[in-house]
């Protein structure tokens, strides 16, 4: 019997596939009626720098490019980084006006955008798309959607208000290898699903006072003794607009060790590693098993992370676990997340079989598939992991069934082509809500490490702990508020 109390992903979504059509008013797309498929939209967009930013604007060069917004001007080597700078992307689009507050681009060009790309920190997500929507613009969001519980149903519930076709920005949720995986595991390749691992694999641990290694948030100090230094006066680089940096969140003296890109550890601005590359992750589970939110969530972390005196970050190590109830005949589903930790192999897996550093791996009755790329070893290269079905004979005998989902020429064209058409895209804000609260969820039972955390779908809200529920908001500096 099905459990009732379960919200699935197919109760968010409605029809399978997402196809549904919005009935769009002209005034959305500032055109009469639906844009023909051979019509450009005008895009706006707000965060430019960083890997993100970037490939955005590559993917979407094929639409018109009217505006970008940042709000750190300086050089690379200014910067310290190796991650795209502002500077360098905006010169690749010199016909966009350029802005630093993108609320005054919203304002002063509201009817030349159609459609507007996020790609800012994590705390910036929710007021800048809501905004967006409000205006009847179409909006694409990074992953996670937003920096709390309660920003996300915001921005689910702003996308069904304005009806506008949104997309999160789970790349892979186009990709040949995550829908290979989802049709293998409904045709049933390794058989009763029960058991998930995600991992982002274990890095080496710095000295005490050492700096952290080279990784996704670049050179910087441990984040335990970084914590120090949140006072410090540090003069605030001419190029960087530091009040529209910080937008919603607390106000705090300028540190460089906040950005460009090492804001995610820390509270106020990211979702840790668990928000950043969970919902990458999770993507694939939530689609090809119709998962819902969890019954239960519990965490532990590295000893020293204590949850009462760090106040400011996330801590190096976590492990999340998460259990999903019966969906009809599907059986109930244990999800384990590794943050700086490898899961432990199933028997049909050998020692020396090269499971990916960081990713997926699917276990089932007669198999599991492993998923995720493959650190070398090398700093800055990756070797794509492909989609692996163990064990190897299974690998090898497995006869593939026929493609039934459709295959988008990109994530951000299939958002392109379904605002055009009037039509919802397959992560829309729906779909990707549900998979980032899965994501903090996991963030909020990190900080409160050692505590069962039971949640009660229908009511949106644990159950007899209000510490865990206050968790869902997060402070919204006056000024900053979302729009209503």
């Amino acid at each position: 019997m099905k459990n009732t109390s379960q919200v699935s992903r197919r109760t968010f979504l409605g029809a399978a596939g997402g196809g549904s059509a919005l009935f769009l008013p002209a005034r959305i797309l500032g055109r009469n009626g639906f844009a023909p498929p051979s019509e450009k939209l005008n895009v706006a967009f707000i965060g430019i720098a960083g890997g993100y930013g970037r490939r955005a604007l590559e993917e979407l060069s094929t639409q018109n490019i009217v505006a970008i917004c940042d709000v750190d001007w300086r050089k690379p080597d200014e910067q310290k980084t190796n991650f795209p700078a502002a500077v360098d992307v905006a010169a690749k689009y010199a016909s966009a006006r350029r802005f630093d507050d993108w609320r005054k681009m919203l304002e002063e060009m509201d009817k030349g955008i159609d459609a507007v790309v996020v790609c800012t920190p994590d705390h910036i997500h929710a007021v800048a798309s809501i905004t967006a929507m409000k205006m009847g613009k179409h909006v694409f969001c990074e992953k996670p959607l937003a920096h709390s519980v309660s920003e996300v149903r915001a921005m689910m519930a702003a996308a069904h208000k304005y009806k506008v076709a949104t997309q999160t920005g789970v790349q892979g949720h186009a990709s040949e290898d995550l829908r290979s995986i989802v049709e293998w595991i409904r045709d049933g390749a390794i058989g009763d699903v029960k058991e998930v691992h995600l991992f982002e694999g274990a890095r080496p641990k710095p000295a005490p006072g050492a700096p952290a290694p080279p990784g996704r948030g670049g050179n910087m100090r441990s984040i335990y003794e970084s914590i120090a230094h949140v006072s410090d006066e540090i003069p605030i680089p001419p190029e960087v607009k530091w009040d529209l940096w910080l937008g919603p969140a607390q106000a705090r003296p300028y540190n460089p060790m906040y950005l460009p890109i090492r804001w995610r550890s820390w509270l106020d601005f990211g979702t840790g590693v668990l928000g950043d590359h969970g919902p990458h992750f999770i993507d694939p589970v939530v689609w090809a098993l119709d998962l819902g939110f969890p019954e239960t969530t519990e965490a532990e972390t590295d000893p020293e992370y204590d949850i009462e005196r760090n106040t400011q970050t996330f801590p190096r190590m976590a492990i999340v676990r998460y259990t999903f109830p019966a969906r009809g005949s599907k059986p109930p589903v244990a999800l384990t997340w590794h943050q700086n930790d490898m899961p432990p192999l199933p028997s049909f897996l050998k020692p020396d079989d090269k499971i990916p550093t960081g990713g997926g791996m699917i276990v089932g009755s007669k198999g599991a598939i492993t998923y995720g790329p493959i650190y070398n070893g090398k700093p800055g290269t990756i070797t794509p992991g492909l989609v692996k079905l163990y064990p190897e004979e299974l690998d090898r005998d497995y006869k593939r069934p026929a493609k039934s989902l459709p295959r988008p020429e990109s994530h951000w064209l299939e958002w392109i082509e379904c605002a055009k058409a009037g039509k919802q895209t397959s992560a829309n804000f729906d779909y990707g809500g549900l998979v980032t609260q899965i994501a903090l969820l996991g963030d909020i039972a990190i900080r409160h490490k050692g505590t069962p955390l039971r949640f009660e779908p229908k009511k949106h809200k644990f159950h007899g702990n209000e510490s865990a529920n206050k968790a869902f908001d997060t402070y919204s500096r006056p000024g900053w508020e979302l729009p209503t």
